[in-house]
């Protein structure tokens, strides 16, 4: 990342102390990951989806795929926070339109000027969505 490691260490410690981050000590590592609780969780989410060009696949996808979508995933280099121009996707859903997720996933890589992956699944394990980013998901009906 091209910055001193103590200056990385004191934010990441500021925002765990923030209640942003949680941790868990992994042998002599100490791992980072979202606090998917705290109330300024789906801001920053939403800030990374504008920042990167998420927003733009995400708005295009969930509006032209329809009702069986449930999840959209970020998975990758990207979830990771890391620059990348591959983009990794998870749609969770059932009965989705394969060629016509192929057809749209064509034209998001040429919007994005990124190689996008994709794959389509039933449910995200929680091991996977433990390494990925949920970037949208379909809001309960009421």
């Amino acid at each position: 990342m091209d910055e001193n490691s103590n200056s990385v260490r004191v934010e990441l410690n500021r925002l765990e102390e923030a209640g942003m981050l949680e941790t868990e000590l992994n042998g002599r590592r100490k791992l980072y990951k979202v606090n998917k609780k705290h109330p300024l969780t789906s801001d920053l989410t939403s800030m990374i989806r504008k920042v990167t060009g998420i927003e733009d696949l995400v708005d295009r996808v969930v509006s032209r795929i329809g009702e069986n979508l449930q999840q959209v995933w970020i998975t990758g280099e990207l979830a990771k926070g890391i620059e990348s121009d591959m983009l990794d996707v998870v749609l969770i859903g059932s009965g989705l339109d394969q060629d016509y997720i192929s057809e749209l996933m064509d034209k998001v890589e040429k919007q994005l000027s990124k190689t996008v992956h994709y794959a389509i699944a039933g449910e995200m394990s929680p091991i996977q969505a433990s390494h990925s980013l949920l970037v949208w998901q379909k809001q309960a009906e009421k």
